[in-house]
């Protein structure tokens, strides 16, 4: 690059215009410098990586071996397994939605006071429990399922390993998810056998639904015991009651002093009005026959009997005190009324109980919750576990990624 400096004829090169133009050559002469060195940089890389005796080696390690160990596993070694898929929810049965408040009885008479929500997660750990497990296998041979020598090597259960194994083992084949929103539960089994994961599927979801209602055994029976304790207790109310009204009847000398009270007060009232008639009789007959007459005597007399029975009765019923009188009608009415309420009461008290123990019989002797299928477990046609392609890819792509890590730290460390 040739830069010159010419000042305009005839005139003198001014300090400005001179350092102005030091300026952009020493500009122009740093961006020349900054191409040399790039071009030389990317021929000294080139010559690096065709020097370094060490790619080739990190090539075959961190690229080409994973790819061919996951295509051969992945594409020859790998065992198909097949997929079961269900959902469900779980639902109270019709009539038993109610959560057994406490009644007027004082007893639980409805299902377990528990919501749908708790009782999806306790399914959910439940299908996950070592109890499931040793269900399952005490009905299916699920062992021999899965360790048959058809599997290969790294999918197969070994049949000697202990519960704790088998049961990790089990998570890894069989999952389980909840819809937090509409509480649906959705269950997926593998196994190396479409026949044999659709009898898995089945036998863990009746294994499930025993256990939801046996969450609420328990309570339905404490609910059916305390709802029979209580009704004995209100049917030795009722006899006590019964006894005493009997005791106060053979006491009182009447069976009912209620109704001999009534009795008493019609009596009175009947005979008021026959002394009433009898006395305008007698107003009359005074009128046209004298006072000495047979008539009127006899009138008289009839009037002062009614008078001397009203006043007995009235005596009698308010309690007279003769001393030989013994039993009195106004006396023991006072109790018979206070025993009549509480025997009332009593027997209403005992039809309540009576009632609950039979709805609480009833509700332990049913299923109170189902699992209710959305989606019914039907058999599979084709695996569709492992993701061949999906794998190998992935594989591929952590491969890759690896080499260039390699790659990377290789070129730090020979700087």
């Amino acid at each position: 690059m040739n830069m010159e400096i010419r000042p305009a004829r005839g005139k003198p090169l001014r300090a400005t215009d001179r350092q102005k133009a030091i300026v952009e050559a020493l500009q122009q002469f740093t961006r020349l410098s900054s191409v040399i060195d790039r071009k030389k940089g990317v021929r000294s890389y080139e010559s690096h990586v065709k020097d370094d005796p060490w790619i080739p080696i990190l090539f075959a390690i961190c690229f080409v071996l994973p790819v061919a160990i996951g295509g051969v596993y992945y594409g020859l070694i790998a065992s198909d397994r097949y997929v079961t898929e269900t959902q469900f929810a779980i639902r109270p049965a019709v009539g038993s939605a109610e959560k057994a408040a406490p009644d007027e009885v004082g007893t639980n008479a409805g299902v377990v006071n528990s919501t749908i929500a708790q009782d999806s997660m306790i399914t959910q750990e439940y299908i996950y429990s070592r109890t499931l497990l040793e269900t399952i296998e005490a009905q299916l041979p699920v062992r021999e399922w899965f360790s048959r020598d058809s599997i290969d090597h790294f999918s197969r259960l070994s049949p000697d390993k202990p519960i704790e194994k088998r049961l990790r083992y089990w998570k890894r084949r069989v999952a389980v998810d909840i819809d937090s929103v509409s509480g649906i539960m959705s269950l997926s089994v593998e196994a190396f056998d479409p026949g044999e994961s659709l009898a898995i599927t089945q036998a863990i979801l009746k294994a499930a639904d025993e256990m939801v209602n046996g969450l609420s055994a328990r309570a339905r029976a404490d609910a059916v015991t305390e709802s029979a304790r209580e009704l004995a207790r209100a049917e030795e109310r009722v006899r006590n009651i019964n006894t005493a009204l009997t005791d106060l009847r053979n006491r009182a000398g009447v069976l009912d002093a209620v109704k001999s009270n009534e009795a008493n007060l019609k009596t009175v009232s009947e005979l008021r009005t026959t002394r009433v008639n009898l006395a305008i009789q007698l107003a009359i007959g005074q009128r046209d026959l004298g006072p000495a007459s047979r008539h009127i005597i006899d009138i008289k007399q009839q009037i002062a009997d009614l008078d001397a029975n009203i006043a007995r009765i009235q005596r009698e019923s308010a309690g007279g005190e003769a001393p030989e009188q013994k039993r009195q009608l106004s006396s023991a009415l006072t109790q018979f009324e206070a025993l009549e309420t509480e025997r009332k009461s009593a027997e209403k008290y005992y039809e309540l109980v009576r009632k609950a123990n039979e709805h609480a019989r009833i509700i332990a002797a049913r299923q109170v919750e189902f699992l209710s299928p959305i989606v019914v477990p039907v058999k599979a046609e084709s695996s569709t576990e492992p993701r061949r392609t999906l794998m190998i890819s992935l594989i591929t792509a952590g491969a890759a990624v690896l080499f260039a890590a390699a790659l990377f730290a290789r070129k730090l460390m020979t700087r």
